[in-house]
C-alpha cells in the first residue's frame, strides 16, 4: 500500500516557551536569594549589608538586646544556615526536573521532538531536527553538570542514610565513580555530536548527494574523536599530536561554519563586483 507520512509533532508556541522560561527564572531568583542569605549565615549578612552591628540599637524603643539573646539568635541563624544552605540548590534542581516532565500533556511534544533528533538514522531530517541537534551540541557542559549533580545527589543521600559521611564529603564518591567518568560524562560529550553526524548521513542517503552532507558529518566526526581522546586520556592533551588534531579540527569547524553554513564569504569566479549572484 501507499506509505504513510510521518506525523511531525507541532513545536510549542512562543508564548508557552516564554511562560515556562519565566517560571523557571523566578524560581532561580528565589532560590539564589535564599541560598545567598542562608550561606552567609543570615543575620550576619543582613546586618553587615544594613550598616554594621548597630542595627539592633533602637529596634525596640531604643533598648539594646542582651548579649545572651544575641548569642542565642546567632546560634539559631548559624544552625539554620548549615541546614538550609544545601537545601535551596537541591530544591531548585528537583523543581527543574519536575517541570521538565510535568504537566506531561504539555511536555510530551518537546520530548517527542528530542526523541526524533536522537533517533536520527530512523527518521527523515527536517530543518527543525537539524536546529535542535545544533542546539544540543552547545549543551555539553550543562549536560555534564546535570549528570554530576544526579550522582552527587544520590551519593549524598546514601552517605546521609548510612551515616558514613557528611554532605561536605559527598562529592568524593562521585569523583571516584567509574560509571560517571567512563560512561555518563563521555556520553554527554559525544551524544550531541553523534546525533548531528547521523543526521547528515541520513540526509546524504535521502538526497542521494555526498556533498555537502558528508563534509558536515566529517566536522562532527573529528570533533567527537578529539573530545574522546581528551576525555579518556587527559595526559594526551599536552602531546603535540593531540594539539595538532585539536587545532586542525577547530579550523575545519570554523571554515565550515563561515563558508558553508553561514555563507558569510562566498567567492564566485567570473562574477563582477556589484552584479547579482547567479
Amino acid at each position: 500500500g501507499r506509505p504513510t507520512a510521518r506525523r511531525v509533532p507541532l513545536p510549542p508556541s512562543s508564548a508557552s516557551v516564554a511562560g515556562a522560561a519565566l517560571d523557571l527564572f523566578l524560581m532561580v531568583l528565589v532560590c539564589l536569594f535564599l541560598f545567598t542569605v542562608s550561606s552567609a549565615e543570615g543575620g550576619r549578612y543582613i546586618d553587615l549589608m544594613g550598616g554594621g552591628q548597630g542595627g539592633d540599637d533602637g529596634a525596640a524603643g531604643g533598648k539594646s538586646k542582651s548579649p545572651t539573646w544575641n548569642v542565642y539568635a546567632w546560634n539559631v541563624w548559624a544552625y539554620a544556615a548549615l541546614v538550609a544552605a544545601p537545601i535551596f540548590p537541591l530544591a531548585l534542581f528537583l523543581f527543574a526536573c519536575a517541570r521538565a516532565v510535568r504537566p506531561w500533556t504539555k511536555r510530551r511534544r518537546g520530548w517527542k521532538v528530542l526523541s526524533i533528533t536522537a533517533m536520527a538514522p530512523y527518521h527523515d531530517v527536517t530543518f527543525r531536527d537539524g536546529f535542535v541537534g545544533d542546539v544540543l551540541t552547545s549543551t555539553v557542559r550543562p549536560l555534564q553538570d546535570a549528570a554530576f549533580t544526579v550522582f552527587y545527589l544520590f551519593s549524598g543521600l546514601s552517605g546521609w542514610w548510612n551515616q558514613a559521611y557528611g554532605l561536605d564529603a559527598a562529592a568524593a564518591p562521585a569523583e571516584r565513580s567509574w560509571l560517571l567518568h567512563t560512561v555518563v560524562l563521555p556520553a554527554c560529550t559525544i551524544s550531541p555530536l553523534a546525533y548531528r553526524f547521523l543526521q547528515n548521513l541520513r540526509q546524504a542517503h535521502d538526497h542521494r548527494k555526498r556533498w555537502p552532507y558528508l563534509g558536515n558529518a566529517f566536522k562532527y566526526l573529528v570533533a567527537a574523536e578529539v573530545a574522546l581522546f581528551g576525555a579518556f586520556d587527559p595526559a594526551a592533551k599536552g602531546h603535540v599530536i593531540w594539539l595538532t588534531c585539536f587545532v586542525l579540527a577547530t579550523l575545519y569547524q570554523v571554515w565550515w561554519d563561515v563558508f558553508m553554513d553561514w555563507e558569510l564569504l562566498v567567492w564566485e569566479p567570473g562574477r563582477r563586483a556589484g552584479s547579482p549572484p547567479t
